[in-house]
């Protein structure tokens, strides 16, 4: 089959996609796709916290984890392997790694994995999409050595880049006085109101109390901000409530007189807007966001506009990779989420960046031969993460969402050109 013959089948495939999902038209027919960069959040992880401090925090038990506070579970392993095994299908009529169980491997394999060198749970998802999005034939994650920062991931962490620290605590703190004068968006109040009648009913006004409404304090610690107070216990809360379900643990609280999973799927749906709002207030900050992604910004528009993508670390793209991928955080989407302009969420799942969210960048060349850039984000549901269900399980059939960046809203077409001359001027 040739190149045009393997883009065109795959374009049939992307086009199953919901077309409310973007404003952006579809790749017109003869369109060729000649690139995929992907990043995608590592699996379920137990709480980064030990249990025993989220008993103290909250005042309630939490179920406990099989594994150390941080780390990779065997059900995320196998949730993020059914997400590497549907992207493998995915785009297999153009990376060549076929759908087929069994394959003859190539020489040089067509996929790139890069993880996070900063963390297990990152290098062991990266290991796991090598493995599954290759059918096998890549056994190993890139990366650098074990522990390392890595500036791809957080260049304010490895020391390659400095965050404005006046400038950004002056834009948080206007933030949370405007949230304290009454501004706060109506979900978030609800959801730390909702939290606060599970987990301390009486409120915070008695000694001691677990306070979900308290002001927002503002720190700075290892060159970055960090919030502590009433949004930001929500928010940890909620996330690792979440995480506490699709691990298929017992649930730490539940709704009055309800215990069932349509009932708890209610509560996150409920309390995950604070977790959400504070991923918006600071990680997807531009100011923040600029700096912390600046590197792998500049590796994933080098490698849209065929380039070899510079980098501080040791990471050496090929050439020929036609499916490169990128294992890192939740707070690694929700900066490029700032930076290139763009916006998603789920019906079925309400935290937008949940374990195994993956992001696609695709290069597409026009039949006039100029190049597009396509937005594209897989995600796996509730219930799919909770049951080890496979991707494609779903009324959609796990085709993922198409979406419109800001940052090309006044553009014909989005260009990995215009995309750069936006992103520089931002900065």
């Amino acid at each position: 089959m040739s190149q045009g013959a393997l883009c065109a089948a795959l374009f049939s495939v992307l086009s199953v996609s919901s077309a409310a999902a973007s404003k952006q038209s579809a790749p017109p027919s003869g369109a060729v796709l000649k690139r995929v960069v992907l990043v995608a959040r590592h699996g379920i992880r137990s709480p980064t916290q030990k249990i025993e401090t989220l008993n103290v925090k909250t005042g309630r038990s939490w179920s406990p984890w099989p594994v150390p506070p941080g780390q990779l579970t065997d059900h995320g392993r196998a949730d993020l392997h059914l997400m590497g095994d549907f992207i493998r299908h995915y785009y297999a009529p153009f990376s060549g790694l076929g759908g087929a169980e069994k394959q003859v491997c190539p020489h040089t394999s067509s996929l790139f994995v890069w993880a996070d060198a900063a963390d297990t749970r990152t290098r062991q998802t990266g290991d796991i999409l090598a493995q599954s999005m290759s059918g096998g034939c890549v056994s190993q994650a890139h990366s650098l050595a074990p522990g390392q920062k890595d500036p791809l991931f957080n260049a304010l962490a490895s020391g390659h880049a400095y965050a404005d620290q006046h400038n950004i605590s002056a834009i948080l703190q206007a933030v949370y006085r405007h949230d304290e004068a009454g501004a706060l968006p109506q979900d978030v109040r609800e959801a730390e109101e909702t939290l606060q009648k599970l987990f301390d009913p009486e409120g915070c006004g008695h000694t001691p109390a677990i306070c979900f409404t308290a002001p927002a304090r503002l720190t700075w610690k290892k060159g970055a901000p960090h919030a502590s107070g009433g949004l930001a216990l929500s928010a940890t809360v909620s996330e690792n409530l979440l995480l506490e379900y699709a691990q298929g643990l017992p649930a730490t609280v539940s709704l009055p007189a309800s215990s069932s999973d349509d009932s708890q799927i209610a509560l996150l749906n409920m309390v995950l807007p604070a977790h959400n709002y504070q991923s918006e207030t600071i990680r997807r900050m531009p100011a923040l966001a600029a700096r912390r992604g600046q590197f792998l910004v500049s590796a994933i528009l080098a490698l849209l506009d065929n380039k070899v993508p510079p980098s501080p670390a040791e990471a050496v793209f090929p050439q020929d990779a036609k499916v490169v991928v990128f294992a890192g955080h939740d707070t690694t989407l929700d900066m490029l989420s700032a930076l290139f302009g763009l916006d998603w969420s789920f019906k079925d799942q309400p935290d937008p960046t949940a374990p195994d969210t993956v992001l696609g960048f695709e290069l597409w060349q026009m039949p006039d031969g100029k190049n597009q850039v396509k937005f594209v984000i897989f995600h796996q549901s509730l219930k799919q993460l909770r049951e080890t269900l496979p991707v494609a399980d779903r009324a959609d059939h796990g085709q993922p969402q198409v979406l419109q960046s800001r940052l090309c809203q006044a553009e014909t077409v989005c260009t990995p050109e215009v995309l750069a001359r936006h992103i520089a001027h931002a900065g």
